[in-house]
C-alpha cells in the first residue's frame, strides 16, 4: 500500500505550515474531530496531522481486517505507517488514552521519527493486577461492559459517557461524548473496546527513550492517578502534570488547559 492509499485509508489531514508537527492520535470510541477543541486553541506555528484508526470516524472501512485488528497491534501498525507516509521527523506525537498504549508498541518503528509523546489520560493496562497494580477497572467489570455493548450498544453508549466525562456541570459535553460513541460501527467499536481494555503493554514502557509528558485529569475513574504515576515512574524520561480537570477526556473538558501544557513541552 503506498503512502496516498494510506492517507486516504486513514483519513489523514494536515494543516499548518510550521516548523514542529503536532500528530493527534485518538482514543477508544472516538475519532480524531474529537481533537478539534485542542487544535483551535494551539497557536498556529504547528503543523498538525490528524488521522482516523482503521474503523474509526471516516477511516476506510473496506481495509478492516478482523484478524489485524482483534489486538493492538494492529492499532500500532496504522500508527507506524500513518507516520511514514508523513515524511517529516522531529514529531511530537499526542495520544489520548489507549493510543498510549499504542505508541508504545509502535515506537520501535518510528524511533527516527518521533522524538516526543504527550500522554493524555494514559493506561498501560485498564484491568487490576493486584497486589502490585492497580487500575479503573476488575477484570469482572470490563466482561459486564463487553456483555453490555454486545446486548444493547446504544444503552451502554448512554450509561458510560456520564459516568467517564466526569463534568456533571456541563451535561453537553456527556452528549457530545455519546454521539462520538454512537457514530461509528457498533461491532468495530465493541472490537476496538476488546482490545483496548484486555490489553497489557507494561513491558514496552522502559523501552520509550524519548522524553514523555503525561498529562492526567485529578479524577478518572478510567484510569486512576496512581495508574499514572506507577507509568512515570517506569518510563525513562517521563514528566507528570496532574491538571486541574476532571473526566477521562480533557481534551473535551478542558481543552486550553491541555494546549497550553503541549505547547510548552514542544
Amino acid at each position: 500500500m503506498d503512502r496516498r492509499q494510506i492517507a486516504i485509508r486513514n483519513n489523514v489531514r494536515i494543516r499548518g505550515e510550521g516548523s514542529k508537527a503536532l500528530l493527534f492520535a485518538h482514543g477508544f470510541g472516538c475519532e480524531q474531530r474529537i481533537w478539534e477543541p485542542v487544535i483551535e486553541a494551539l497557536p498556529n506555528s504547528y503543523k498538525v496531522v490528524t488521522f482516523d484508526y482503521v474503523g474509526c470516524g471516516e477511516s476506510d472501512f473496506s481495509n478492516y481486517i478482523s484478524k489485524r485488528y482483534d489486538s493492538l497491534k494492529g492499532y500500532a501498525q496504522d500508527l507506524t505507517e500513518v507516520v511514514q507516509t508523513l515524511g517529516l521527523t522531529d514529531i511530537t506525537l499526542v495520544a489520548h488514552s489507549v493510543s498510549g498504549s499504542i505508541a508504545s508498541l509502535a515506537y520501535p518503528e518510528l524511533v527516527n521519527k518521533v522524538s516526543k509523546i504527550v500522554m493524555l489520560n494514559p493506561s498501560p493496562r485498564y484491568i487490576h493486577d493486584l497486589p502490585s497494580y492497580e487500575s479503573g477497572f476488575s477484570r469482572s467489570d470490563v466482561d459486564e461492559l463487553m456483555v453490555l455493548m454486545e446486548q444493547n450498544f446504544f444503552q451502554w453508549a448512554e450509561y458510560m459517557s456520564p459516568k467517564v466525562m466526569e463534568n456533571s456541570d456541563t451535561p453537553q459535553l456527556a452528549e457530545t461524548l455519546e454521539n462520538y460513541f454512537t457514530a461509528g460501527d457498533a461491532q468495530l467499536t465493541r472490537n476496538f473496546a476488546k482490545a483496548t481494555f484486555y490489553s497489557d503493554v507494561r513491558d514496552t514502557l522502559p523501552k520509550l527513550k524519548c522524553p514523555v509528558l503525561i498529562l492526567q485529569a485529578k479524577a478518572d475513574i478510567v484510569v486512576p492517578l496512581k495508574v499514572s504515576e506507577y507509568m512515570a515512574e517506569i518510563l525513562p524520561l517521563a514528566k507528570l502534570v496532574v491538571m486541574d480537570a476532571r473526566g477521562h477526556y480533557p481534551q473535551l473538558s478542558a481543552p486550553k488547559l491541555v494546549a497550553q501544557y503541549i505547547s510548552e513541552f514542544v
